[in-house]
């Protein structure tokens, strides 16, 4: 009988260092952003978040300048709806994808609805009619790309007062069935103008090609997940991606299955009972990674944040998003920031931008517990607050006075 060997061993920095490099974080802001970069960036994490929160930036235009500093937004636009780097599809969430991923998203679209939506009780009320679908699609096909806007409330969704029926969301059925049919991949996203989706017929947005096969949508949580991070635990990788959607049974079998094929190895982390998985190109490189450098500051839905369990357990830090609490319930702030300095996770700042007054507001600012701020720290913070006041177009940054000094 063969013995089995014993999973290689690597230490808990080694696993940090090449998930900042997987992330894009390993020094940011110091290269500028081109369209390989961006190109780098989705292949490696998977996606961008998109979220229509504008407090300080769009999440995704956020995301980037956190890696590459400012930059112009059209650029971003041309290369992603025009130089088709990528598309829009649901990944973490609603996200920007890279384009070489499009046939694991035409799985998804061909299974939609997913099993446990069918079983949610207002899956039922967020159907639409079959007339609603193909007036939908006809009017595509004959006018082009529309926003939801386009499409009113039919006659038939006014109740006896010449009201809408129905509660707010299930009011307009015709834009329903535009989000159900970009769900099932028979309309894309064109374009986006003020942030306001362009909708057209899938098949005048979309490159032809293949569909992924049931198995290869299967590993794309596991592969995918490990891209992103590099070494994970199964539960570092649950909800990194939030399609497919799995079962624990159907997750282990899919880690079991790519095991066997050498897709992925097991390794041991120092100090560490749990199974931790990676790809093996990436033991060839730990010894290469420099360690992280740099200071910047991340969006909330940032995907280094996406599980935000492996964030406490490698940095300690514990990061919620506070945004949906009353405020009197917040800790922190509405669209807090955390702070990213050399490596660690130090702070979070609660900002806010007044485009009127040209302002960045930093309305609290809070360092974690232990940490002093030093003058690198502070240069560094300095720097990334100016940078991020010149991205968002403010041409004064105010701060709580106690930190006048980084103005």
């Amino acid at each position: 009988m063969i013995a089995r060997s014993s999973p290689p061993k690597v230490t808990r920095e080694q696993v940090v260092r090449l998930w900042f490099q997987r992330q894009g974080l390993l020094s940011p802001r110091a290269v500028p952003l081109t369209r390989k970069g961006l190109t780098t960036h989705l292949e490696l994490t998977g996606a961008l978040q998109v979220d229509t929160i504008n407090v300080v930036e769009r999440a995704h235009y956020l995301t980037l300048w956190s890696r590459f500093g400012s930059y112009e937004r059209d650029k971003i636009d041309k290369w992603i709806y025009d130089d088709l780097a990528g598309y829009e599809y649901w990944g973490h969430e609603a996200s920007i994808l890279p384009v070489s991923h499009l046939p694991i998203g035409r799985r998804r679209m061909k299974g939609f609805p997913p099993t446990s939506w069918r079983n949610k009780s207002w899956w039922s009320r967020f159907q639409t009619s079959p007339a609603s679908k193909r007036r939908v699609l006809r009017r595509l096909r004959d006018e082009g790309p529309l926003e939801s806007a386009d499409f009113e409330a039919h006659p038939e969704e006014f109740g006896p007062d010449g009201t809408p029926g129905g509660s707010l969301p299930l009011r307009k059925e015709d834009s329903r069935s535009l989000k159900l049919l970009w769900h099932a991949g028979r309309v894309a996203i064109r374009s986006r103008r003020h942030f306001r989706c362009q909708y057209d017929l899938a098949s005048r947005v979309h490159p032809p090609g293949a569909t992924a096969s049931k198995e290869a949508f299967e590993d794309s949580w596991l592969l995918i997940g490990l891209s992103g991070n590099g070494i994970a635990t199964e539960k570092h990788l649950v909800n990194y991606f939030t399609t497919p959607e799995l079962k624990a049974s159907e997750r282990r079998r899919i880690l079991d299955r790519n095991l066997r094929t050498g897709r992925i190895v097991e390794v041991r982390v120092d100090g560490d009972r749990d199974r931790w998985f990676t790809m093996p190109e990436s033991l060839d490189v730990l010894d290469t990674i420099p360690d992280p450098e740099g200071t910047t500051l991340l969006c909330p839905f940032d995907s280094f944040l996406w599980q935000r369990q492996r964030a406490e357990d490698l940095l300690g830090f514990r990061y919620r998003i506070e945004i949906y609490l009353p405020a009197a319930k917040r800790q922190f702030g509405y669209y807090v920031l955390p702070i990213l300095h050399e490596g660690r996770l130090v702070g979070r700042l609660d900002p806010k931008v007044h485009r009127e007054a040209d302002t960045l507001q930093i309305k609290g600012l809070f360092f974690e517990d232990g940490v002093t701020p030093d003058r690198k720290l502070t240069r560094g913070l300095r720097e990334a607050l100016h940078d991020l006041a010149h991205f968002v177009g403010a041409t004064r940054l105010e701060l709580p006075s106690s930190w006048s000094r980084l103005a």
